[in-house]
């Protein structure tokens, strides 16, 4: 019985050295194929860096991975949208509810370093805008004539299509029941200051809307510069 048993613990001492003496060998080797191992990748690496530089050819696009992470579908922000790919599904809300992505700002923002006119709309605001300066008036030689180019290419960008070519009226918009006055004559010149006008441009006059939110402060006051000349002599 205990010759069976020495047996079969001799049996199991041998396994134990066996697997002592595999680990010993393995201790001393792994260190050496680490070190191969990365030698091999960083070789790998650079090999393949240079031969991608040395046979690329510079006349074609580089090769995109996953280009749809890069260049995500974008909303026109001042177009009309419409995507029959969207089916039923629910559009963003701007574009559901203004058709175009272009958001107003919220009320009561103002970008930095705007300049707004402080006075109300309405027949009262229109009264106290009459002491209004216009702060371009008198300008002379050079600077007159960059203040009468400028007002004249707002002028055609924004007056216009309501009041005919530099004033004169018959606009194509008259066709359609709106009225828009002819305002290069002498009755518009005497019976309106340049506050008027101004407060006039900011917050709109019966069928005309504001203009305050896409014509900026100063250009405001050069449209007047070159409307005053349209006037001149009338």
């Amino acid at each position: 019985m205990q010759k069976a048993f020495d047996k079969v613990v001799d049996v199991h001492v041998q396994a134990v050295n066996v697997a002592h003496d595999f680990v010993a060998r393995n201790e001393k080797k792994q260190p050496a194929r680490i070190w191969i191992g990365i030698g091999a990748l960083i070789g790998a690496i650079v090999s393949g860096l240079v031969a991608g530089y040395v046979l690329r050819d510079f006349n074609k696009r580089n090769f995109e991975y996953m280009p749809d992470m890069a260049y995500s579908k974008a909303w026109e922000s001042q177009q009309m949208h419409h995507y029959p790919e969207w089916n039923n599904a629910r559009l963003p809300n701007p574009i559901e509810q203004w058709g175009t992505a272009d958001m107003p700002p919220p009320d009561g923002t103002y970008y930095r370093g705007q300049q707004w006119l402080d006075i109300p709309a309405g027949e009262a605001g229109r009264v106290q805008s009459r002491t209004l300066a216009n702060p371009y008036t008198g300008k002379t030689g050079a600077e007159r004539e960059a203040l009468l180019a400028r007002g004249k290419r707002l002028f055609t960008m924004n007056c216009q299509g309501c009041h005919g070519v530099d004033g004169v009226g018959n606009a194509p918009v008259t066709k359609f029941g709106i009225g828009a006055p002819t305002i290069d004559n002498a009755a518009v010149r005497d019976r309106l200051t340049d506050g008027e006008i101004f407060h006039t441009i900011t917050h709109g006059f019966n069928t005309m809307p504001a203009h305050a939110s896409h014509v900026d402060y100063d250009d405001r006051w050069k449209i007047i510069v070159y409307l005053r000349s349209l006037q001149e002599g009338k």
